[in-house]
């Protein structure tokens, strides 16, 4: 049997076993990753899981001087195997918020950690990346195939489209660790889900669903409304609330919540703090992030859709130079859309429905459920 068959037979062996794939997550230098494996025998690589991205990239590696690496943190990079081939003809750039990476098509066995599973996935290695501070080798992306680098498909869907998956669901719990500036890696407990979910060991109540707009590209519902809730020493209890046309982006590739730049200063003076203090160098002490005040977010469509509420001491992120001050929660840009990035994502147990393992029966629907209190991030 020559080696493309054996390859072949492993797919095709894989799939009659459908399993459920846990993937530990850890923290590495504030960036919150999983292991999967590249070429035969595999390689190891920490990838950052995203869901506002759809591509697998690592860098090549013969990519030095156009992948600056600041991170303090030694890189894993992809030299082609003897189960590798190489499109050096096809390439293709992807921009996101934080930089760039451009390259070129590859072909390789992926493998997960853990298992006896492995089958062929396409991905792009990176011969250039402007994510000098990145503390991972690459990205995993979680969203649609229709926004991958070119002639891929993303791993979730291509895992699914395979028949190596129980259920077309992936779900996300991050883990009790918060990065801090004395320590921007530390122990995690997260765990990544591929083919189920595990709501019964982490949430605290039932999973809250709602439907994800179309057509998909990225996860993202309709944004209805935005309610505060604070209770202030020495004031009486105030209630505020906000709308706008807009939509709500779930994405773990980001970490703070992204305002329209509109919105910015109603939204923060739902908080202890105006926007003009922060703009003028105050800098918020972590004890402010309390339970005296909350903000609610409702989310959906019209004729289905969910509130979730998160109290301040949930949106704290300690490090704005030292771990007494954390950083304030809103970041504004310029879109009417709101991104609710992993330090939201990470007070609950996240589930991503595709509804189907066939994309042209979709029925895709995000659900959040509270997190019991001992898996709730610490600080």
């Amino acid at each position: 049997m020559t080696l493309s068959s054996l390859l072949l037979a492993s797919v095709f062996s894989s799939a009659c076993l459908a399993s459920v794939w846990d993937f530990d997550i850890s923290v590495r230098n504030t960036y919150r990753t999983i292991q999967w494996d590249l070429g035969a025998p595999g390689t190891p690589y920490n990838l950052l899981f995203d869901t506002g991205s759809a591509t697998l990239w690592v860098l090549d590696g013969n990519c030095t001087d156009k992948c600056p690496n600041i991170s303090g943190l030694p890189r894993t990079t992809y030299n082609l195997t003897s189960t590798g081939e190489a499109f050096y003809n096809t390439t293709d750039t992807i921009d996101y918020d934080g930089g760039e990476v451009s390259g070129y098509l590859v072909s390789d066995i992926a493998g997960i950690p853990g298992t006896d599973v492995s089958f062929r996935q396409k991905f792009a290695s990176i011969t250039s990346s402007t994510w000098a501070g990145l503390g991972a080798d690459g990205f995993l992306g979680l969203a649609s195939s229709s926004i991958a680098f070119t002639n891929t498909t993303a791993p979730f869907e291509n895992a699914m489209q395979l028949g190596l998956l129980d259920q077309p669901r992936f779900a996300i719990y991050q883990g009790t660790a918060l990065p801090t500036v004395a320590n921007q890696s530390p122990e995690n407990d997260g765990v990544l889900t591929m083919g189920g979910s595990h709501e019964d060991l982490y949430a605290d109540g039932e999973v809250q669903f709602f439907p994800v707009e179309t057509p998909f590209e990225v996860y993202k519902a309709k944004f209805l409304g935005l309610s505060g809730s604070n209770h202030f020493p020495g004031q009486n209890e105030q209630h505020n609330s906000l709308n706008w046309a807009g939509d709500m982006v779930f994405d773990t590739g980001s970490d703070l919540i992204e305002m329209p730049e509109s919105q910015i200063e109603a939204v923060y003076n739902m908080t202890p703090w105006t926007y003009n203090q922060l703009m003028s160098g105050y800098r918020p002490l972590c004890s402010d992030f309390n339970s005296t005040w909350s903000l609610s977010f409702t989310f959906g469509s019209d004729d289905d859709h969910k509130t979730f509420t998160v109290t301040g001491d949930q949106l704290a992120t300690p490090g704005y130079v030292d771990d007494d001050h954390c950083f304030p929660p809103f970041n504004p840009w310029g879109s009417n859309n709101i991104i609710l990035g992993a330090r939201w994502m990470s007070n609950f147990y996240s589930v991503f429905d595709f509804g189907s393992f066939d994309p042209s029966n979709y029925d895709l629907r995000i659900g959040f459920a509270p997190l019991k209190k001992e898996y709730q991030p610490k600080i």
